[in-house]
């Protein structure tokens, strides 16, 4: 695997975070687009047949019009469900992206402390203080960035069902 290189990690570093879905004919895939934490860019859709969803996010972002600004894949084990299967180090090469992964995923697993709350995270294509700085250019509050917090909420509305395991971290006065 290849790390790849970021010159520079500035607050606005365009992020994609992504949820998923199990539904009867397959999976429905959701990519929020997210310029750090502090406005979205862009919403992609797409559907997969079967459990393996690497393939089906890869084609997602690489034919979307954001593409050539998007810097880091962002998912987490809360917005995916636990049938779903993802190679992160075939996502990161595929799309030609690094890929961080909130929650128990592939080795190394690391320790992330914000603003006195804690997560693990692995990181596929980039290094661990690297990854650190993205979380943090991309995250208002807490430990979720922005990117997975709407992704979640964007699912959570298409499919009309409650928020996914208090991952909604709304700050007071920003009402949904």
């Amino acid at each position: 695997m290849v790390i790849k290189r970021l010159r520079q990690i500035k607050k606005e570093i365009r992020v994609i975070g992504v949820a998923a879905q199990c539904d009867p004919g397959g999976i429905t895939i959701i990519g929020i687009v997210f310029r750090g934490s502090l406005w979205l860019d862009g919403v992609l859709k797409t559907h997969s047949t079967g459990v393996d969803i690497t393939e089906a996010m890869s084609e997602m972002i690489k034919h979307s019009q954001h593409y050539g600004q998007i810097r880091v894949i962002l998912l987490s084990r809360i917005s995916l469900p636990m049938e779903v299967k993802i190679s992160l180090n075939n996502l990161s090469v595929n799309v030609g992206r690094p890929v961080i992964f909130l929650g128990d995923g592939e080795e190394p697993i690391y320790t992330w402390r914000n603003r006195g709350e804690q997560t693990i995270f692995s990181a596929s294509g980039i290094n661990r203080w690297s990854a650190e700085s993205i979380l943090k250019a991309s995250t208002r509050e807490g430990v979720t960035p922005e990117a997975l917090r709407v992704a979640t909420l964007t699912l959570s509305a298409l499919y009309n069902r409650a928020d996914a395991q208090g991952i909604n971290r709304t700050p007071p006065g920003y009402g949904l």
